[in-house]
């Protein structure tokens, strides 16, 4: 959500069938709702607190995003994590998701997420509402 510049190769999945995989979906656990700037990241594996959408200044740029995942949890019976993945596992059939998942209670929660149904209504009003915002977070390259 955070990350949608590989959108424009969309047309060429579809034209030659294939699947995009989409890394990192929960933009490293921003999107599950559970970290903040403040949140302390242990590890010397655990490189998130060097991200830029753990700054304070790129956790304000995500903040309408994290409250519109946590409006449709609320109404939707799920987590945040799980409206981000049901968006992506209902935008494009051929979208497939790769969370990372160090625990088996977030698995299980990831798994979830497929039995959540986003109509396309819902999709492209998440979609609208993604277009009017900029995020800063790690990783990728524009498509030009």
């Amino acid at each position: 959500m955070m990350a949608r510049w590989h959108e424009a190769i969309f047309p060429v999945c579809e034209e030659m069938n294939v699947a995009y995989v989409a890394f990192s979906p929960l933009a490293n656990g921003i999107l599950s709702g559970k970290y903040t700037p403040d949140t302390k990241f242990e590890g010397s594996q655990d490189y998130r607190s060097g991200m830029p959408q753990y700054t304070k200044e790129g956790y304000a740029k995500a903040k309408g995003l994290l409250e519109l995942l946590s409006r449709l949890a609320e109404e939707k019976h799920a987590t945040m994590g799980q409206i981000s993945l049901a968006w992506m596992l209902c935008k494009k059939p051929y979208i497939v998701p790769i969370p990372g998942s160090r625990k088996v209670e977030r698995l299980k929660e990831n798994f979830g997420a497929g039995s959540i149904v986003l109509s396309a209504a819902e999709v492209a009003d998440i979609d609208a509402k993604l277009d009017t915002m900029n995020f800063d977070v790690f990783g990728g390259h524009t498509a030009k």
